[in-house]
């Protein structure tokens, strides 16, 4: 049923399904058991794990939070620079990321409708500020 809503999350195994008064908490984690480094070397070996939570779009006036228990991996190629490095989910996550990608573009798009217009379409008094500097 979720994973009906939420087809970006397929990757991720839902643990828990929260309701608070203003919000939906899902506890998650990554199913796949190895993590792939930047330098492209897979790991099985965790080195920790720590809870990310990421805000997503709200569903039925609620606020959802992905709370992602994140794992970090020691990455076995000796030519890397990176000794340890955090999954991410594809389609999902980013470094240091908190909002999903689905919450991203839709802030974007708000940021985007909310902008103040071109000077083209402000009235003349206003355009002149713009063609005065």
């Amino acid at each position: 049923m979720l994973l009906e809503l939420f087809p970006y999350l397929s990757a991720l195994l839902i643990e828990e399904v929260e309701r608070r008064p203003d919000q939906v908490v899902l506890r998650t984690r990554v199913r796949a058991t190895t993590g792939f480094c930047r330098c492209g070397q897979s790991s099985a070996r965790v080195h920790g794990r720590y809870v990310r939570r990421l805000r997503d779009v709200s569903m039925g006036g609620l606020g959802v939070v992905i709370e992602l228990c994140v794992r970090r991996f020691r990455c076995e190629n000796p030519a890397c620079m990176a000794v340890t490095f955090a999954e991410q989910v594809s389609g999902l996550t980013t470094p240091h990321s908190r909002h999903t990608p689905l919450l991203r573009e839709a802030l974007t798009q708000i940021g985007l409708a909310l902008a103040a217009p071109p000077p083209g379409r402000l009235p003349s008094s206003s355009r002149q500020l713009y063609t005065s500097r």
